[in-house]
């Protein structure tokens, strides 16, 4: 569930900063040259960084099955500033020939990484990224759960421009913190899940995030949507964020479309609308019943004779496999989640996994694809 349960896991060490006047935001998007908001990973955009004071970064690995499930592992470093770090991992598995749907959310203490901190070790939890950083290896070896999981990225990785919103500032010396990005839109996943003893062999489609909060987690945003859609001619993703208050409440949205396995365009044209809304009576939200998703935006410039053809993208996804509905606070130990209640309202997470069609429009030529579209709905900060 990438990073919003992490951050809200690590939130409250000093709830300051928070001011009558909005502070300034410069977007991903800003961050990008001449249109082209693609940008290459380089070498070391998948270290682990593990930024001093108030921050919290992860990796997280969603597969989407042959079989119509879905699974992540999330690994998780938090780090509040004023307690030692907190390292857990996260996964779900959902398994619905089988009637499996399982969440489990461990802590760890150790935490080792290796010279080129692309690879880590922890208690349970071990990721190896290989030297050519196109296959990263996953295990967890739990009591409770056993992964072993290859992954193997699809064509390209990326973020977009510099692949960090900056909050507060314009550039990490003078910005108050930083939210970062790194994707690998489409991956193939091969492995097993041994989940309550029982085997699961897992193969599907994948997509991996790396990401870090470089600020106090609880001032960043209000709410989340995160969108996997996999099928088997594309990949489509978008990942957007609401700024706190603080920042303006500005929408910050980037996503994917992966075509024949070839990575074609990278947008922040993106809409999230929420559609035909009803009150949840267990957490006064109101949840939609369908979410349209558009994305808009330009093929990747491969090279300076190249004309980009405009790409069009849109889901309209009526959401009714409800897959779980996390109060974030029922995960939290005891101390944390007091502190919390004082200033966030409500921490949910909602997850849907539903058959969803993709009509996508690149140039003059249209195709509808069906496929999986796992979505996340996060509240989060009602800052």
């Amino acid at each position: 569930m990438s990073s919003w349960f992490s951050q809200l896991s690590s939130t409250v060490s000093n709830v300051t900063g928070l001011g009558t006047t909005v502070d300034s935001v410069k977007t991903v998007a800003e961050t990008a040259k001449d249109g082209q908001y693609f940008g290459a990973l380089t070498k070391n955009d998948l270290d682990w960084t593990l930024a001093s004071g108030s921050s919290t970064e992860n990796q997280v690995f969603y597969v989407t099955t042959r079989t119509g499930g879905f699974a992540f592992v999330q690994l998780i470093h938090s780090n509040i500033g004023i307690w030692n770090p907190t390292i857990s991992f996260t996964c779900r598995f959902y398994e619905p020939s089988t009637k499996t749907n399982v969440f489990k959310n461990i802590n760890m203490t150790n935490f080792e990484l290796s010279s080129d901190r692309r690879s880590v070790k922890t208690d349970f939890f071990n990721i190896k990224l290989d030297d050519e950083q196109k296959m990263y290896k996953v295990q967890i070896t739990h009591p409770d759960l056993v992964v072993s999981l290859d992954f193997t990225r699809v064509d390209r990785g990326f973020k977009v421009g510099e692949g960090r919103t900056y909050l507060g500032g314009g550039d990490q010396a003078s910005a108050a913190g930083f939210v970062s990005h790194k994707f690998w839109p489409r991956a193939v996943a091969k492995g097993t899940f041994i989940v309550d003893k029982q085997l699961h062999d897992v193969e599907g489609d994948g997509m991996f995030i790396h990401a870090i909060q470089g600020m106090q987690p609880q001032l960043i945003a209000s709410n989340w949507n995160f969108v996997d859609f996999q099928s088997p001619e594309a990949a489509v993703s978008m990942m957007q964020f609401q700024t706190t208050k603080q920042y303006g409440a500005v929408n910050i949205n980037q996503g994917s479309l992966v075509f024949r396995e070839k990575l074609v365009c990278v947008s922040v044209d993106n809409q999230v609308e929420l559609l035909d809304l009803e009150k949840d009576p267990d957490t006064d939200y109101d949840i939609p019943r369908r979410i349209k998703l558009t994305w808009k935006g330009k093929t990747i410039k491969e090279n300076d004779a190249d004309e980009p053809k405009d790409v069009y993208v849109e889901m309209i996804v009526p959401v009714k496999n409800l897959i779980d509905k996390i109060d974030v606070l029922a995960e939290i130990p005891w101390f944390l989640k007091k502190l919390v209640q004082t200033f966030v309202v409500k921490p949910y997470i909602y997850q849907w996994l539903d058959k969803a069609t993709a009509t996508i429009t690149i140039g003059d030529e249209t195709e509808q694809v069906e496929g999986n579209c796992y979505q996340e709905l996060v509240f989060v900060s009602g800052f």
